[in-house]
């Protein structure tokens, strides 16, 4: 009961009145686990002595408070300081100190942070340092430039008077025209006789082709754009979306300008999503932003050791665990987000508090201050409740970084009551030196570097690779001819419907999947299999089967992990080899790496089995797919993984390593 809750909208209070109350007529007994199985003996002395006062005194059902519940040690005390403060004044001394931790630090380490943006002066220093990292669920995909400047691509061959997303091609990398040739270029004259795709002259395409008032250097640059944008213009209306902007961004040179192979990753990763979300050459692009800005990260270091420090949100940390924890940023505060519409409180058991947002000009509506004051609480003590994970994630140090300002007499204020280093201010201020003197002056503006960084003016376009023999993408596709060349039609849609569905369950980590849901898409199952000429007589039971197929798969354990919420995920990942026979198209089901490092790879089989010796039936299906699962481990270049098969229908598995 002192985990994290709110974030998932999870109500600790209903937690409460099970524990004392029962659920119905069921009593129940509370368990409760006091031996601390991961943290050496130091460390949870120090929890021991902390946390009573860090979380609730007394349980609270209204506020859903939980006090501490004292730790036994199971493992034994660690020679040296299991706990250290480094306290200081100055942002950049502290990302600095986080550095030099990370590299004196041996076994696995980690820093945690409260939300991404209190990583704004830490990860520039470990870069600069040359530390590398990985980085789980930090960085929106949205956010990177690799992925900003695919997506004004975009959106530029999509609508020709998309004038911001055209300026913003002219700008990346790939062309760098200066703001000075950007402007001529915009505002400047037209070709007469105006656009012969539009019948306007004034899109910034039109303006491309009499570039002679630039300068020099703007004119080989936007000769060099148009040569290789002119003839996907042209031809818009042929071909998928994915093959124009990726054939236009290798022809412009876009993976010369990336920073690193890990960028080369998230494009692929934007190129996928916009295959998926892609209907006859046109796509929903706010459908697409969305996935970019929210649901999207980029890809942790593709060139990060396996020990590597990790850095990710105390969130995402929950039930993991390292040798060493950094916790930076203790004095930072979280988001504030904007007054809701509407609040509500489920009180037990009187009922339900609701009340609307105060009207405008009128006097502040009490309950509505009430039920936000509640909420408040709840949120100091949840607070105060993710400060106890993000100490509890260390096995043998955990080191806690905080800032201060300086008051007149060079000491250190208090903090906001909204930050966790509030929860433990009467230990961390003994830790605060006197501040320098220029403490309590105003912090210099940072300047800002105006530097361009782009392809040289004369750099050729790209060779094409050498030609390989093409091959259609079904016979590439060699697990389809091995699983249903010895069955028929219907067996083979069924199976496409479930891998399709399998799909859509792990993108949504299984969020909101259960039996009533997958009852309630039958009819959706059936129109599917029916387009796809499935016989009447047949419609029914194959409904059934891939209604079967998906309740096994998200009720059984085996089957929600591989659906599950894992690092580097992937569903129906494509993978195309080129060898000397031509040019193979693989779409592997899942892969993903679990939190111990082990890369999987897994397929599933929707095959049947109604006779006996269930056992030799799943051995000899291994045996039949062994050696495409290791075509795929060899494609994707990985060396150790491990190799397993996912039986929906039957909710079997099979596994072994490469």
């Amino acid at each position: 009961m002192q985990s994290i809750y709110r974030f998932r909208e999870a109500e600790v209070s209903l937690f409460l009145r099970a524990k004392h109350h029962g659920i119905g007529s069921v009593s129940l007994e509370p368990i409760e686990l006091s031996t601390n199985r991961r943290s050496q003996e130091g460390l949870v002395e120090w929890f021991n002595a902390a946390f009573p006062r860090v979380l609730p005194a007394q349980e609270d059902q209204t506020a859903g408070a939980v006090p501490y519940l004292p730790a036994t040690p199971f493992e034994p005390k660690l020679a040296g300081t299991a706990v250290t403060w480094h306290c200081g004044y100055d942002r950049e001394e502290e990302a600095k100190k986080v550095v030099a931790i990370v590299r004196e630090a041996s076994g696995s380490k980690a820093i945690l942070v409260r939300n991404r943006a209190h990583l704004d002066e830490i990860v520039p220093a470990l870069k600069e340092a040359g530390v590398r990292f990985r980085a789980l669920d930090i960085e929106q995909l949205g956010e990177k430039q690799v992925v900003q400047d695919l997506y004004a691509l975009t959106r530029a061959l999509l609508h020709l008077g998309d004038r911001i997303a055209w300026l913003a091609c002219l700008r990346a990398p790939w062309c760098g025209l200066t703001l000075a040739d950007l402007l001529l270029l915009s505002s400047g004259r037209s070709e007469e006789g105006g656009s012969e795709y539009t019948g306007g002259g004034a899109l910034i395409f039109d303006k491309m082709r009499d570039v002679t008032h630039l300068s020099a250097d703007g004119q080989k640059r936007v000769d060099r754009a148009r040569s290789v944008l002119a003839p996907l213009v042209k031809n818009r209306l042929r071909g998928s979306l994915r093959e124009r902007v990726e054939g236009a961004w290798l022809a412009l040179g876009g993976p010369a300008c990336v920073e690193s192979e890990t960028d080369l990753e998230d494009a692929e990763i934007f190129l996928d999503e916009l295959e998926r979300l892609e209907e006859a050459g046109e796509v929903d692009l706010a459908a697409l932003e969305d996935k970019i800005d929210r649901r999207l990260y980029a890809q942790p270091d593709v060139k990060a050791a396996k020990d590597a420090v990790e850095i990710m949100t105390i969130h995402r940390a929950k039930g993991l665990e390292f040798d060493t924890v950094i916790v930076p940023g203790l004095d930072r505060l979280p988001r504030s987000g904007p007054k809701p519409l509407l609040v509500w409180k489920s009180l037990l058991p009187s009922g339900l508090l609701l009340a609307p947002i105060d009207e405008t000009g009128a006097g502040e509506d009490p309950t509505y201050k009430y039920v936000r004051e509640l909420d408040k609480e709840a949120d100091d003590i949840e607070a105060g409740r993710l400060f106890y994970v993000a100490a509890t994630r260390a096995r043998q140090r955990l080191h806690l970084l905080a800032c201060a300002k300086a008051d007149e007499d060079l000491r250190p204020k208090e903090p906001s009551k909204r930050s966790l280093l509030a929860k433990i201010w009467w230990q961390a201020r003994e830790h605060f030196g006197e501040a320098p003197a220029d403490a309590i002056a105003e912090p210099e503006r940072m300047p800002i570097h105006d530097v361009l960084h782009r392809l040289p003016a004369g750099l050729p376009l790209p060779k094409a690779p050498a030609s390989v023999k093409w091959t259609a993408p079904d016979e590439g596709r060699q697990e389809e001819e091995i699983e249903f060349s010895w069955a028929g039609e219907t067996a083979r849609h069924v199976g496409t419907i479930v891998h399709r569905w399998l799909q859509r369950i792990a993108d949504d980590e299984l969020r909101t999947w259960d039996a009533t849901r997958i009852d309630a898409l039958r009819s959706r199952f059936a129109k599917e299999l029916e387009r796809r000429g499935i016989p009447p007589r047949d419609l029914k039971a194959s409904t059934e089967q891939v209604s079967v197929a998906l309740k096994n798969a998200i009720s059984d354990e085996r089957g929600r992990w591989v659906l599950g919420p894992h690092p580097e995920a992937r569903s129906e990942h494509r993978i195309r080899v080129a060898s000397a026979a031509g040019a193979n198209t693989y779409i592997v089901d899942r892969i993903f790496r679990t939190a111990e490092d082990v890369r999987w790879i897994v397929d599933y089989k929707t095959s049947r089995h109604e006779g006996a010796d269930r056992e030799g039936f799943l051995d000899r299906e291994q045996g039949r797919y062994r050696a495409q699962l290791e075509a795929y481990a060899h494609a994707l270049a990985s060396g150790d993984a491990m190799l397993g098969l996912y039986f929906p229908v039957l909710a079997a598995w099979r596994q072994w390593r490469q």
